[in-house]
């Protein structure tokens, strides 16, 4: 099933429902508490085990998720509506009908266990949570607690609590100021308990969460925290983000772009040569090098037409800190995407901020042997 996806958020009515199937049985277990992105929410609608399924109050979801929640007491269900859908729930069944509103017809998804009414309250296993929103709900270690973690498609505003990232012990955190929608809006770095905000934007990516470094990367002896967003990733192309911040007065240094700074100092030239295509590059910076490669028989494939005449640089770009050094990786391509390798780079202190230092080109295990030897 997809996602649902917007909606306009409305209170949970429910009422008048003496008919409708109720739990049979619940584990006697002390009360959970119910939290939704590490911080408590609803505390008079436990979550609870029926079995060995973990079910949560159904209007969670009004605290992260924007969704319509509308009680059916002729019908005894619950229907769940956003821009782009409708499901129904029934108390007493295992399964969900959906209808999108852009297409015809309605289909059935199956749930891991029934839905569940109790004492006038509708609820859903944690893994429905997951198939409606994208949500993970999951008891915490503690054994005392359900979190809910709202994933990259909540259009909430709520501040999280809990760390997107944490080094050193967890002397350094990273937390999102605010969310809004696939947004983070603003974020709070702390160092050794002192804290600062950042207008920094980023998108809310769970598969790909900020790293956070915390290493003495401009050489002045004393540690910078390094943050490192996710801004997108696809066919062809990743690109990140970096903010390097000295935490004594919270001041952060300029990074250049690794893909600008990569163009700022690396030349090339594509040419036709015999039914071959040269792509040669020229690498300036703290240690030059030149680097060609021929690609036999390649001339055939449209030309300078379709090859270009330079290479470009920075369709997928990564950051790192390895041994107090700020690096990144970007790569170098030709044509239509086509990637020959990838340009190095090593950053140091300079005027202002960070600059490049050094820079190589590594061919991919694919392209290695078109590289001629300078």
């Amino acid at each position: 099933m997809k996602k649902i996806l917007t909606a306009s958020a409305l209170a949970l009515l429910i009422a008048g429902c003496a008919a409708a199937p109720t739990i049979d049985s619940v584990s006697a277990a002390a009360p959970l508490t119910l939290s939704v992105d590490g911080q408590p929410v609803l505390p008079k609608l436990h979550p609870f085990h029926s079995g060995e399924i973990l079910y949560v109050p159904a209007r969670a979801l009004l605290e992260y998720y924007p969704v319509e929640l509308k009680w059916d007491n002729a019908h005894k269900k619950l229907i769940l509506t956003t821009n782009s859908s409708r499901s129904v729930l029934s108390p007493g069944s295992s399964a969900m009908q959906v209808q999108y509103t852009q297409t015809d017809g309605d289909y059935e998804d199956k749930l891991e266990g029934p839905v569940l009414l109790k004492e006038g309250h509708v609820y859903v296993s944690a893994g429905a949570v997951d198939l409606l929103t994208g949500a993970v709900a999951k008891l915490a270690a503690s054994g005392d607690t359900v979190s809910i973690t709202s994933g990259d498609v909540s259009t909430s505003k709520r501040v999280l609590k809990e760390p997107l990232a944490a080094v050193s012990s967890g002397k350094v955190k990273l937390y999102a100021a605010r969310k809004e929608g696939s947004t983070y809006k603003g974020f709070i770095l702390e160092v050794n308990g002192k804290k600062h905000s950042f207008q920094w934007e980023a998108p809310r990516q769970v598969s790909y969460p900020p790293e956070l470094y915390y290493a003495d990367v401009d050489g002045d002896g004393k540690p910078e925290a390094t943050v490192i967003f996710n801004l997108g990733t696809g066919t062809g192309m990743s690109l990140e983000e970096v903010h390097v911040v000295k935490p004594e007065a919270w001041q952060e240094l300029a990074v250049p772009a690794a893909e600008k700074a990569a163009a700022a100092v690396v030349s090339s030239r594509i040419t036709l040569d015999n039914g071959d295509v040269v792509v040669r590059l020229e690498l300036a910076g703290a240690a030059p090098s030149k680097v060609t490669l021929r690609l036999p028989g390649r001339a055939g494939d449209g030309g300078l037409e379709h090859f270009g005449t330079q290479a470009g640089i920075g369709a997928v770009t990564h950051y790192k800190v390895v041994n107090g050094k700020l690096k990144a990786e970007t790569n170098v391509s030709i044509g239509m995407g086509e990637s020959m390798g990838t340009l190095m780079l090593d950053y140091k202190a300079g005027s202002g901020g960070m600059v490049p230092d050094t820079i190589r080109f590594e061919p991919h295990d694919t392209t290695e042997q078109y590289v001629k030897k300078e």
